[in-house]
């Protein structure tokens, strides 16, 4: 008998409609740091970091949510079988881009496949309630099928400045990651993500912002741009990937951020450019679950089957304990 093909891609997609164990994930390796003569890590990264969204998986649970304590608060929470499409379509996924990213060759031990475990709060953007122009000549107005896209037009050219999104007081204690999509309608940077915990000054400051003119991710205009990013302490560098290439990050935390009872007070948006409009979509805070490679199951030409440990950080009861400080489930 000849060998039946699999379409994983398109098996992948329609899962997606009828249960909940086909979703898309992102895929994280953190960065690779060079060795001194005697074979210690030093603070020089040999490999960046990759952080790529969106890639499609199913992910049949083998165990859940069997708690083993570990030290520190950390949890081993579950085993499963992650199915990936094949490496060539890995490689092909827009943000990816094997020609680009000469870093990625295939999903290794340890690597990181990022789920999505509950949202904590969606910024709304069917409507300009709680959208302000900040430093910028800007206006704001909700549009899409059911108000799903938030649309920011700007005034006289250049653009440049920040704007932001003001809700005081809302949870988001147990995220640890923010996500959103973006796309202009012409030339437009995305500089940095800012966000404002319990407070309105730099101190209480967390985000992400271009730590120079380089890393600033020209926003794409056919076609939406999904940033996935920790939002957690612990970490130094982010990323954001367009077509395989890489755009690097700084991590700005505040000498107060995490003190603080961990509440929204307001999210900042810094871009510059053009005169241009900007559409927001599916901005979120979210809980992550972090499945860590442990065994590759099996391996073709048509998919990929990964045997995962699902590792998540530190339980909610001791966030709210101890405040933002140990929030750091992050990558």
């Amino acid at each position: 008998m000849g060998k039946i093909g699999i379409n994983m891609s398109g098996l992948l997609k329609k899962l997606s409609f009828r249960t909940g164990q086909s979703r898309k994930i992102t895929y994280y390796r953190p960065p690779i740091y060079g060795k001194d003569n005697y074979g210690v890590e030093n603070n020089t990264i040999n490999s960046n970091e990759i952080n790529v969204p969106n890639v499609a998986a199913y992910i049949r649970n083998i165990t859940d949510k069997n708690y083993v304590l570990e030290r520190g608060g950390h949890n081993i929470t579950g085993k499963a079988r992650i199915y990936l499409p094949n490496l060539t379509t890995i490689k092909n996924y827009p943000n990816l881009n094997q020609d680009n990213n000469e870093q990625f060759n295939d999903i290794t031990g340890f690597d990181t496949l990022i789920d999505y475990d509950r949202t904590v709060y969606t910024v709304p953007v069917s409507s300009n309630t709680g959208w302000a122009a900040g430093t910028m000549d800007a206006s704001f107005s909700g549009e899409g099928y059911g108000g799903t896209t938030l649309t920011a037009t700007f005034g006289a050219s250049p653009v440049s400045g920040t704007f932001t999104y003001t809700n005081a007081g809302i949870n988001i204690l147990e995220s640890d990651r923010l996500t959103f999509q973006v796309k202009a309608s012409g030339t437009l940077y995305l500089k940095g993500v800012n966000v404002y915990a319990s407070g309105t000054t730099s101190a209480w400051k967390y985000g992400i912002n271009a730590s120079s003119t380089s890393s600033n991710v020209l926003i794409p205009t056919a076609e939406w741009l999904t940033v996935d990013v920790p939002y957690t302490s612990g970490t130094s560098l982010s990323s954001v990937y367009l077509s395989g290439t890489r755009y690097g990050f700084d991590i700005t935390q505040g000498a107060s951020w995490k003190n603080g009872t961990f509440v929204l007070n307001n999210l900042e948006f810094d871009v510059s450019g053009a005169s241009t409009n900007l559409y927001f979509k599916d901005i979120k805070f979210y809980k992550s679950s972090r499945w860590s490679v442990h065994k590759v199951n099996d391996y073709n030409d048509e998919y990929m089957v990964f045997d995962c440990v699902r590792t998540i950080g530190k339980r909610d009861k001791i966030r709210r304990a101890y405040g933002a400080e140990y929030n750091t489930t992050g990558s």
